[in-house]
């Protein structure tokens, strides 16, 4: 998924310093020390340049107000996103800065103790007078502590890529492909524990796949040796990591792998939980608090929707979590709840597939670190391919649904087309949308959308193999209310920065995207009335 276009060279350029001896003036902003709090916020804009920035510290029972070179903003305010604040740079450097304001300090009566009296020395105060004839104290009036509000945002992340490959004249012996999750740079401080946890993350995945890929060259190497080019199969390693979650709350993903040595063959789900604030990778019981309840619901729940696979026994998926070390257990932590994922033949026969159940939020409040229910508005949440996912889609409470499949063309080297399912009246929606799957963790990308006013949306991203490396084509369908109905196409994918990295994809209303079609490099969007991509 690398950008060979030239637009993009040209851009990755520009942000290395090659051309900047070409670049256009710019003019600094001083923050006044708070640079961090300002989502978006660069050290210098270009005269002319429409900023928008996101003030993300807010506090109950404070004002804000904000100025621009002394004069006053008008800005708008989002309960659930902040300060919107927007101006345009003028042709010299800006000071912005917010003032504050504690309402509560007009409320909250100054109580004065009444001075002491000067007493001559050695002698004591008078006694009390006694209660029958005490002075009654005068009425206070009772302050009540106001609990601090908790602000949920989106967080922005990036996401890296890499490959390694080695070939035999024309046969490629073996092939590893992976991506991962980590905050980009200039968001590092605000998330510095955070920042520091998934930078590790991504050390520890990267040996491993190194390593991986060295056992599978060799394996590749002795087999091509004793069966020739004819019975040879190439070895591959594959992960792709999908966020599931990324909030100033937690950050969540799902790691989809293959695997092919020839005798040892399969897929892999697994998932990977950060709390935020803290850095601290969590386990499944610092976000359930009795896990003794959870076998009932999860069998309950995988068999409330498409699948109608038999367990191995009527005690299989509470024999699963008995036997399962808790760091064994595959979960994700959702913006709606938790999911479990059970690996093919693991609590059911072998052809039944992957299974997935999830224990929400909503239906079971009492069972969850109420931390750890705090969510935003609206998120975006990236999708496995032939994998269920689910949201309520139809606002009746429960949960359906959502599954993206493949087809793959008769050649075997793409995919054709992909089908949407929706146990909502039994939905369905088939779309001939040609997708690359030159790379392993290529083809399709789905990703579900909820906006902050309950609209819901699938965006399939399809690497299409007519068009240059790298760049995709998007479909978009309205979910809503679980009818599946087309809103449109776009010629676009998420922007990359600058190199071999890309842009996740977690906020509905800050989307970095590339229009292919227009020749535009990366720039925010917002999910339109429609549907469809919005220009910033």
């Amino acid at each position: 998924m690398k950008k060979i276009m030239i637009f993009g060279i040209m851009m990755i350029l520009a942000l290395g310093g090659v051309l900047t001896a070409c670049a256009a003036k710019t003019y600094e902003v001083d923050y006044c020390g708070e640079q961090q709090m300002y989502d978006g916020a660069k050290d210098s804009y270009a005269p002319g340049k429409e900023v928008t920035l996101r003030y993300t510290l807010i506090a109950s029972d404070t004002s804000y107000a904000f100025y621009l070179d002394g004069e006053e903003l008008d800005v708008e305010f989002d309960s659930n996103k902040g300060y919107f604040i927007r101006f345009t740079m003028p042709d010299h450097d800006v000071r912005l800065e917010c003032v504050t304001k504690n309402t509560m300090a007009d409320q909250i009566p100054t109580l004065e103790a009444e001075p002491e009296e000067n007493l001559p020395e050695n002698e004591t105060e008078p006694e009390t007078q006694p209660a029958e004839t005490a002075a009654p104290e005068p009425e206070t009036e009772e302050v009540v502590a106001v609990p601090e509000q908790v602000y949920v945002y989106t967080l922005p992340l990036v996401k890296y890529f890499s490959q390694q490959w080695e070939w035999d004249d024309e046969i490629l012996l073996a092939l590893s492909e992976y991506n991962g999750v980590v905050l980009p740079d200039d968001e590092k401080h605000v998330n510095p524990a955070l920042a520091e946890a998934l930078d590790q993350t991504k050390n520890m995945a990267t040996r491993a796949m190194n390593d991986e890929f060295d056992n599978l060259l060799a394996v590749a190497k002795d087999e091509l040796a004793l069966l020739g080019a004819d019975s040879f199969v190439t070895k591959s390693s594959t992960m792709d990591v999908q966020i599931r979650r990324a909030d100033n709350v937690a950050v969540s993903w799902l790691t989809d792998s293959t695997l092919v040595y020839g005798n040892i063959n399969g897929r892999y789900l697994n998932g990977t939980t950060f709390d935020t604030e803290t850095g601290k990778q969590l386990m499944i019981s610092d976000v359930i608090r009795d896990m003794s309840k959870i076998p009932a619901i999860v069998k309950k729940e995988l068999q409330s929707h498409t699948w109608n696979g038999d367990f191995y026994s009527d005690t299989a998926v509470e024999d699963y979590f008995r036997d399962t070390p808790e760091d064994g257990i595959r979960w994700t932590l959702d913006y709606n709840g938790v999911t479990f994922y059970f690996a093919s033949g693991e609590i059911a026969d072998l052809g039944d597939g992957h299974l997935a159940a999830a224990v929400t939020f909503a239906e079971y409040p009492d069972l969850f670190n109420e931390k750890y229910t705090a969510v935003p508005e609206s998120y975006i949440v990236e999708l496995p391919l032939n994998h269920p996912f689910y949201t309520d889609l139809d606002g009746d409470g429960d949960v359906e649904e959502l599954n993206v499949t493949p087809f793959r063309h008769e050649s075997g080297l793409f995919y054709e087309s992909f089908g949407v399912y929706t146990d909502t009246d039994a939905q369905y929606y088939h779309a001939e949308f040609s997708a690359d799957i030159l790379h392993r963790t290529g083809g399709y990308h789905p990703y579900y959308i909820k906006t902050a006013d309950g609209r819901q949306y699938l965006y399939v991203f399809a690497e299409g193999s007519e068009l240059a490396p790298g760049a995709m084509e998007l479909r978009v369908l309205d979910v809503t209310g679980g009818k599946l109905t087309e809103a449109g196409d776009m010629h676009a994918g998420p922007g990359y920065v600058p190199v071999d990295c890309s842009y996740a994809l977690t906020d509905p209303e800050n989307m970095m995207l590339e229009n292919f079609g227009l020749m535009q490099e990366a720039a925010a969007h917002r999910v339109g009335d429609n549907g469809m991509p919005v220009r910033q």
